[in-house]
């Protein structure tokens, strides 16, 4: 079997991988993101909104907004068929190593997606709060945070 994290590209968000990233979008949440507001996230976010590649297909993405001392975590996704991939970790290490300036990385997940929060604590991240009613459909979400590291 290939693996794939050691074919993946992991580069800058490019205007043409909009389409795919608003498909991953749309596969992965209940509660997807608006094609206009990926959009404005690339235009705000062009060094930390990566897209991970295959064979030049889009398989993943990440999103963190924010400078210096306090970051967003906006987004990651994975395509279905190349979860548990090392992807989302590869996203996750390419967005942090430029996150040079240290730092707060926040981010929100659904309290009932035990994948993700394994996966967020495995990587550094830990609880801080539960945010009642965060998501459109009323589940609560918990705040994770981890410090960017300073190097």
């Amino acid at each position: 079997m290939m693996n794939p994290a050691s074919e993946l590209l992991i580069i800058p968000f490019r205007q043409e991988d909009l389409a795919s990233v608003f498909e991953l979008e749309q596969l992965s949440f209940t509660d997807p993101y608006p094609w206009w507001l990926l959009a404005e996230l690339a235009r705000k976010n062009p060094t930390t909104f990566l897209v991970a590649k295959l064979k030049d297909r889009v398989v993943g993405y990440a999103i963190i907004d924010g400078s210096e001392d306090y970051y967003h975590l906006v987004s990651i996704a994975v395509h279905p068929d190349f979860r548990r991939a090392g992807v989302a970790t590869g996203l996750l290490q390419a967005l942090e190593e430029r996150l040079t300036d240290g730092g707060t990385v926040r981010l929100e997940v659904r309290e009932s997606n035990d994948a993700a929060i394994k996966f967020y604590s495995k990587h550094g991240f830990e609880k801080r709060d539960i945010v009642p009613g965060y998501y459109a459909d009323g589940e609560s979400a918990i705040t994770m945070e981890k410090e960017a590291r300073n190097e």
